[in-house]
């Protein structure tokens, strides 16, 4: 007993082992596709039949985009490809299920058109932003929650929806017939942009520093020159003219100023 026992023990931790690094925990889909179904079922007030369809198609919705999630928090362009087509499948499903007027409340309501967003490279379910409290829920667990596994997929249903295929054994409400598809401006909102594969070559030189612009001076000519040294030369003049008179004078009474002493001698 004691061999068997630990040999299943191998056996299992062997094959967790094997699994993929992708690979999902079927819980943390079933809790999130529950916790979106619930507030999405309360706003747009659904009843039980829409709640119990709306639980598979967001469970499918989980499920299809879970091995991409490490691949989209890096912006990564094929996993984004995957995941809007996974979103758009989901969103046109919602149109059979739901009522017209539902359904374009809905689209106004981002964290339930668009339920994933990245930020800071982790992937993240845009309805516990608005609804942080995980552990109190508005109705009790769908009938189906732990045996469903995605037998109505699209996968399982050659690629049709199947609840188009059953629109009219459960309804009979008009259904949105407007763009339900996601446009592509909202990837930069939801994931951010994709950074470049290879880095842009590092600059040798640095860049040239912009010339600034050259002040422009009047012409200098050679007149200005001979004005210049023609003015020195008449202040020159001016002076030795003004200096001179005053000589003549001193001369003059130096001179009377002796031949007065000599004659009182």
């Amino acid at each position: 007993m004691k061999r068997r026992f630990c040999l299943m023990i191998m056996a299992v931790a062997a094959f967790m082992f094997v699994l993929p690094a992708g690979a999902f925990d079927l819980g943390d889909v079933r809790v999130n596709a529950r916790f979106l179904t619930d507030r999405m079922a309360f706003e747009l007030k659904l009843n039980e039949r829409q709640y119990n369809d709306l639980y598979e198609i967001n469970f499918d919705f989980f499920s299809n985009v879970d091995p991409y999630l490490a691949a989209l928090s890096r912006a990564d362009a094929r996993a984004m490809d995957a995941y809007y087509r996974y979103l758009d499948e989901r969103n046109d499903d919602l149109r059979w299920i739901l009522s017209n007027t539902a359904y374009v409340k809905f689209m106004s309501i981002d964290y339930f058109f668009r339920p994933i967003y990245a930020m800071n490279n982790v992937c993240y379910v845009r309805v516990y932003k608005v609804y942080p409290d995980r552990r109190f829920y508005y109705y009790g667990l769908p009938p189906h929650y732990y045996t469903y596994r995605g037998a109505h997929a699209r996968a399982h249903c050659g690629g049709v929806s199947y609840y188009k295929k059953n629109f009219r054994k459960y309804y009979n409400h008009k259904v949105y017939a407007g763009h339900y598809q996601c446009r592509p401006e909202h990837r930069p909102h939801d994931f951010g942009r994709p950074e470049p594969p290879v880095r842009p070559p590092r600059q040798v030189c640095p860049p040239s520093r912009p010339i600034p612009p050259s002040v422009s001076r009047p012409p200098k000519h050679d007149n200005d020159k001979h004005d210049r040294y023609e003015r020195r030369n008449e202040r020159k003049e001016k002076r030795s003219n003004v200096r001179k008179p005053n000589d003549r004078n001193f001369s003059r009474s130096a001179n009377e100023s002796t031949r007065r002493i000599m004659r009182e001698i």
